[in-house]
């Protein structure tokens, strides 16, 4: 069998809008164009079983249906030049006789991203509308019937700054022709679509005869849950309890009727933040419109009697604030305003009773749903409020419990913010960005593969960064991204991601891959280097962390000098990438550049390290300390044993150190594993059981929580209980040998498990007296070495293993 798209086949789309807009009486009537495909065979009895699968792909966004079930959505994120297509198989659903497939297209290529209002989706990169289907005789070609969808119209109602993801909807569903995704539809009046230009494979590019080099999706297809689940309250504006007929329809599914000419307004809280696809049922209420707007919280005044408010009040100046103010907060009180997102639906309705459902073509975000529901003259019926869980198809079965109960809730919201900043890519957050982030991928990515084994998301993440990469070698700071963002030393967390996944999942061969693209990266740095080598005055946007005492996150010194924290975040990227060079037999360059760092260490500290203050300062000559600052000085190798011991009388906890947010621990807690400090680490842990205790089940964006309550990079502590409570680590890449080194922060018990590629680790201790005690499963024939407390050292290979030593 040949591979997809190397036969001919044509993108299509209808005519009367290739080249420019359609005029306004045959287009959709939004920024947005939207087209309905159709393509009808007929299937001997003898064929059902054998017909062979099909590749789809669009330009921008597609739902595909055969015979009226939905197949998928897609494409997958990526960009023009890898544009993703999927495979599915229409075996299970194909019939004897008339059978049909069917597209919704959506083309946003006419609409630029503006980070000021609701544009484009950033992260979905256009071109032009188009849609293409390579499947033997069902190939796209003139024999596919297309028309102009004029339903589904696309709005930036409540909406403030930073509208990234700009998938709202304005639905009309009278305007939906019925049944248009069933075989017996008739479609005679729908004209042939027209044909725009050949499909390519990616290897296949020579003169390109289309904008878009086709590449296989490197994921599988989202998790979408087939039933609804129930919200679990119900309540009116201003916290006033539901009537009991709403209760009922929420918890029990009784329908309700809106009489003509009225509005309700009420909230539904899913009790829980979720990513899902809101789901309304309906019948009646021609004229009616039906709002729909979804928020992580609600928010309420700050000083509200008998309120609890995340966080604290504070100016929000040098933050994008988004639905957030000064004068209010964010909370779980009932009395609360719902502001954020909308949607809008206008159902059909008229005689006949037919039961209607509103789902939007994207999933959203929310833990509560705000409903405006208006009539007209005839009464709306309500049968159904639900949602319909969808994120990546992550499987989590690693686990984590401890003597200390509040660890284990930690746990648990790690994993579930992970999962919810997780879907077609890694991303930071999904109420407001949807972007995926390399600093935030950085931790999710790790997540993912030491918590469900999982490396496909990953390995597209950092594919997804080196096709990022700017004619210079720095890649983009987010990506798949239509507006560019360069924070430099993001691309040196792009090169952790890539030890981190090697070391993971073993996968060689894509380390391979990418070594020209973090080389290039790496001598941007080098070409900006001052007279030591150390990076100074860098362009673009230098955050590294949200500290509150710097400007948009900028540390001091960053535009007139180098700084301690990305000189120190580029030293370790030299010995990062070193460890790659090795790995796959780049032993001279790996020498190389270990020398590189070397002999940069010593440079660092003379330049930062302020012996009157026993720490190290941001810029040279200072006056400003950091917690980030002195905790990479420290995971880059520059502060010795003597100057790590003295460091730590000032660190992490003096209050002259500029605070980090939640970010910044990641490499806190490594600084004072370095330090030999680590059993410190729970003290540490206060912010998330804050959070915790406010009863967040995600993790939010930084320790004022002015905007996202799930964000990827606060989700970290799920590694430290992986790697260093439990202290499970690869030795090897794909973990064909595994370190485990059990630190006891205190507890005085233990026990879970870890994803390698060779099968879970189980680890489980506990510390009784003077007695410490270790249980051990680890994949069979891998070498393993066990660390006990006070030096005690064990090797063994896989299988069960189990020691009981003397405490020191």
């Amino acid at each position: 069998m040949s591979l997809p798209f190397t036969q001919r086949v044509s993108w299509i789309w209808s005519a009367e809008g290739t080249h420019a807009t359609p005029p306004p009486e045959r287009a959709t009537p939004s920024h947005y164009q939207v087209r309905m495909f159709r393509r009808v065979f007929e299937v001997a009895d003898q064929a059902v079983a054998v017909v062979e699968p099909v590749h789809v792909s669009a330009d921008s966004r597609y739902l595909f249906f055969c015979n009226g079930t939905l197949l998928g959505r897609g494409p997958a994120k990526g960009d023009v030049n890898h544009h993703f297509y999927e495979t599915f198989d229409l075996g299970p659903h194909l019939r004897p006789g008339r059978n049909v497939l069917a597209a919704l297209v959506l083309d946003m290529s006419r609409v630029a991203h503006r980070p000021t209002q609701l544009g484009a989706p950033c992260s979905v990169m256009t071109y032009a509308g188009g849609f293409v289907l390579a499947g033997g005789e069902l190939s796209t070609d003139a024999k596919w019937k297309v028309a102009v969808d004029t339903a589904h119209r696309f709005q930036n109602e409540q909406t403030t700054f930073e509208g990234y993801h700009g998938y709202f909807e304005h639905r009309v569903s009278k305007l939906i022709p019925a049944r248009w995704t069933e075989a017996d539809f008739d479609d005679s009046g729908w004209p042939a679509a027209t044909v725009l230009y050949q499909a390519e494979r990616l290897e296949n590019r020579r003169d390109p005869t289309s904008p878009y080099g086709l590449v296989p999706r490197m994921i599988p297809l989202l998790e979408e849950h087939a039933t609804g689940v129930a919200f679990r309250d119900v309540f009116l504006p201003g916290g006033v309890e539901a009537p009991a007929a709403w209760r009922g329809l929420v918890t029990r599914g009784d329908t309700v009727t809106i009489p003509p000419r009225t509005t309700i307004e009420l909230i539904v809280d899913a009790g829980e933040l979720t990513t899902a696809f809101p789901r309304l049922e309906t019948s009646g209420g021609a004229g009616s419109v039906v709002l729909l707007t979804y928020a992580e919280a609600l928010r309420l005044p700050w000083g509200t009697p008998g309120a609890r408010l995340l966080g604290r009040q504070q100016p929000l100046g040098n933050l994008a604030s988004h639905f957030a103010d000064e004068s209010t907060g964010w909370t779980f009180d009932r009395r609360g305003k719902i502001t954020g997102w909308r949607d809008r639906w206008e159902p059909a309705g008229g005689a006949g009773g037919q039961a209607e459902v509103f789902e939007p073509l994207h999933w959203r975000t929310f833990r509560y749903v705000g409903l405006t529901l208006t009539t007209a003259d005839e009464p709306l019926q309500l049968h159904a409020l639900a949602h319909r869980f969808t994120a990546y198809p992550h499987r989590v079965t690693a686990e984590f419990a401890c003597s200390d109960p509040k660890l284990e809730k930690i746990w648990r919201a790690a994993l579930r913010t992970m999962r919810l900043c997780s879907h077609e890519t890694f991303e930071d957050c999904p109420y407001y960005e949807q972007m995926q982030y390399a600093g935030d991928t950085v931790i999710t990515s790790k997540i993912a593969m030491l918590a469900a084994g999982d490396y496909a998301l990953t390995r597209q993440a950092l594919h997804h960064f080196d096709w990022s990469r700017l004619s210079d070698g720095l890649t983009q700071s987010r990506f798949p991204s239509r507006l560019v963002q360069i924070i430099p030393s993001w691309s040196l967390h792009w090169i952790t991601n890539v030890r981190d996944y090697a070391w993971c999942s073993g996968d060689l061969a894509t380390v391979r891959a990418l070594l020209p693209g973090m080389r290039a990266s790496v001598d941007w740095f080098r070409r900006h280097g001052d007279a030591d080598g150390l990076p100074a005055k860098l362009p673009f946007w230098n955050i590294t962390d949200w500290c509150p005492w710097w400007p948009r996150g900028v540390v001091p010194g960053a535009d007139s000098g180098p700084t301690c924290i990305i000189s120190a975040q580029f030293l370790l990227a030299l010995d990062e990438l070193a460890d790659l060079c090795r790995l796959v037999g780049g032993e001279r360059e790996a020498a190389d550049l270990s020398a590189e760092a070397a002999a940069l260490r010593p440079k660092l500290h003379a330049r930062f390290w302020s012996e009157s203050e026993g720490l190290y300062l941001d810029r040279p000559g200072g006056p400003e300390v950091s917690q980030y600052g002195n905790a990479w000085a420290v995971v880059c190798g520059a502060a010795d044993a003597a100057t790590r011991a003295r460091l730590l009388a000032r660190f992490p906890h003096d209050p002259q150190l500029a605070p980090g947010s939640f970010f910044w621990w990641h490499t806190g807690f490594r600084a004072l594993a370095l330090c030999g400090a680590y059993d410190r680490m729970p003290e540490f842990l206060g912010p998330w059981h804050e959070m915790i205790d406010a009863g967040l089940d995600t993790f939010v964006e930084e320790n004022s929580y002015w905007r996202s309550l799930c964000h990827a990079w606060s989700a970290h502590p799920a590694l430290e209980f992986m790697t260093r409570i439990l202290g499970v680590t690869p030795a090897a890449p794909g973990f064909a040998a595994i370190d485990i080194a059990p630190q006891r922060c205190g507890l005085a018990h233990a026990r879970g498990s870890v994803c390698t590629p060779r099968g879970p680790v189980s680890v489980a201790w506990r510390a009784e007296g003077k007695r410490f005690s270790i249980e051990i499963e680890a994949p069979a024939a891998t070498p393993v070495t066990l660390q006990l407390p006070g030096g005690v050292r064990r090797t063994f290979q896989g299988g069960r293993f189990a020691e009981e030593i003397a405490l020191p």
